[in-house]
């Protein structure tokens, strides 16, 4: 059913803009809090990342709220040494939402009812206790609420080792499908196994309707240009884009060689976006109101060799059957295309 305005409690609308602008502070200060270990900075960032998603889908089904300005003015997380204080905070928001919906939703008739949705969140949030150190790992909030039960969270959720990386590429496949693909994970391709492919619903025909992704869930080791090629050429082996889901840094030869290439490279935060984000083409400068040619991918990748060039079908793209047009990141269906099996996935378009 589509849920009515007067079916939700006074001050829900406050309480869940309150909790969102206090998980957003949260999850910044982690980000920056270097006392933190590189363990424990990725673990926290991810059972918020996994609080969040509940609360995303209890706000779908639910309508829009109107917040007060006022109601977000003392969610900021200061520093690092309230995190006792903001954590207890986020449960009573979540215990607060679970029960005022609970009470005002008995009789609606829901597949997935909101108030489950918070109470997943809050096993999430909760289990924020026992990754940071500053943070008793026995909440007083749930203490005094005998009657929310919530499952025990293991706080290492898609660890190292055990998970082999099956936590990054199961994000990266929900937010695939979320963005119109339908998705494998796990799959062999000639020889090699690749972590997710994809293939738009609804072809738009465009290079990004083939999808080949690397998942690499590091803490330490950074993206190096082997990373890179071997996806690249299992990537335009299926004439399909190439996407890097990663949790670390590039180095600044792979951070080069993905724009060059055009890959898609992807962060945590990217994963919560709208829609599948472009590929970084350009790069800021280090001087001061230079007026020279900007930076552009396209443009100091190359071309092919001499004795190449002309030849039909020798055209640098995702696949076959598209060409690059401007100096960012557009292509168009050739109309004749002369590849060797004389089709292409854009013929007739």
């Amino acid at each position: 059913m589509s849920a009515n305005e007067s079916y939700l409690p006074d001050g829900y609308a406050n309480h869940l803009c309150s909790l969102t602008e206090t998980l957003t502070s949260l999850r910044e200060t982690i980000e920056g809090d270097h006392t933190l270990t590189t363990d424990q900075r990725m673990f926290a960032r991810r059972l918020l990342y996994l609080t969040n998603q509940p609360i995303k889908e209890a706000e779908r089904i639910l309508p829009d709220p109107d917040c007060d300005d006022d109601s977000t003015d003392d969610n900021t997380l200061d520093s690092a040494n309230d995190y006792a204080t903001t954590l207890t905070r986020v449960e009573e928001q979540l215990c607060w939402l679970i029960r005022s919906l609970q009470a005002a939703l008995a009789d609606a008739n829901y597949d997935e009812a909101p108030a489950e949705k918070f109470t997943t969140a809050l096993e999430y949030a909760t289990a924020l206790r026992d990754i940071i150190p500053a943070v008793p790992t026995e909440s007083p909030v749930l203490a005094a609420q005998a009657d929310i039960a919530i499952a025990e969270i293991d706080p290492h959720v898609g660890g190292r080792g055990d998970s082999d990386g099956r936590w990054l590429e199961y994000q990266l496949d929900r937010a695939l499908n979320r963005w119109g693909y339908g998705a494998a994970r796990r799959q062999h391709i000639f020889s090699l196994e690749v972590d997710v492919v994809a293939r738009r619903r609804t072809k738009q025909q465009e290079p990004s309707d083939w999808i080949v992704a690397q998942c690499k869930d590091w803490t330490t080791d950074p993206i190096t240009p082997r990373i890179l090629f071997r996806l690249c050429t299992v990537a335009f082996a299926c004439r399909a884009m190439p996407v890097l889901c990663h949790t670390t840094e590039l180095t600044p030869r792979a951070e080069k060689l993905a724009r060059e290439l055009e890959v898609r490279v992807l962060t945590l935060k990217d994963l919560e976006r709208a829609e599948l984000p472009a590929p970084h083409v350009a790069k800021p400068t280090t001087a001061l109101n230079e007026w020279g040619p900007q930076y552009r991918a396209r443009e100091d990748r190359g071309s092919f060799p001499l004795m190449f060039r002309g030849e039909p079908g020798k055209r640098f793209s995702y696949v076959p059957g598209f060409t690059p047009v401007g100096k960012d990141a557009d292509y168009e269906p050739i109309e004749s295309d002369q590849d060797d099996d004389g089709t292409h996935p854009a013929a007739g378009h």
